[in-house]
């Protein structure tokens, strides 16, 4: 993903727009596989102020995740607004200034947009708000079917606390 800012090296203070938009392979983040189902779309405003540039904008796009309760893959939408710095550094440099680095009359915004998903994408989901997730005792999807297993599980740690809710509700 790049960006062509050699007009606005010419004319520092110039504010100027940009709409990219491109697919993205899958990225890694602590084991996990992040897929973008539709193009990611980087809508910006930049200027040069005769320094560096700034980029203020908007990326879009939507992921796909597993349910956290039911594991069924979904898509999600996914949005992030965006203000970030880009001055004429080395690698290294940029890491100090916290800022990303350029050459010539070219922004290459790969980094900053795997960035900002990375940073950003939510790590659980749900499919849908009332999920009934899966059946402890033997996994039976329960939005899809009601399962024959018994509730009063009384090896569960937790059973203890029946009582005490009913005790509770009697004061």
């Amino acid at each position: 993903m790049e960006l062509n800012v050699a007009k606005e090296l010419k004319l520092a203070g110039i504010v100027s727009k940009a709409v990219i938009k491109e697919r993205m392979a899958p990225l890694e983040l602590l084991g996990r596989s992040i897929v973008m189902t539709e193009p990611v779309e980087v809508e910006l405003k930049y200027f040069f102020d005769g320094e560096g540039f700034r980029l203020d904008g908007k990326l879009k796009t939507a992921i796909e995740m597993n349910c956290t309760k039911c594991d069924k893959r979904f898509v999600e939408p996914f949005a992030v607004d965006f203000s970030e710095r880009f001055l004429r550094v080395s690698e290294a440099e940029a890491e100090e200034l916290d800022c990303y680095p350029y050459t010539g009359d070219v922004l290459k915004l790969d980094k900053m947009v795997q960035d900002m998903i990375l940073l950003n994408a939510p790590m659980y989901g749900l499919c849908k708000p009332d999920c009934k997730g899966l059946c402890p005792a033997c996994g039976t999807n329960l939005n899809i079917t009601q399962c024959a297993c018994s509730r009063n599980d009384e090896s569960n740690p937790f059973a203890a606390l029946k009582g005490l809710a009913e005790l509770l509700k009697e004061d």
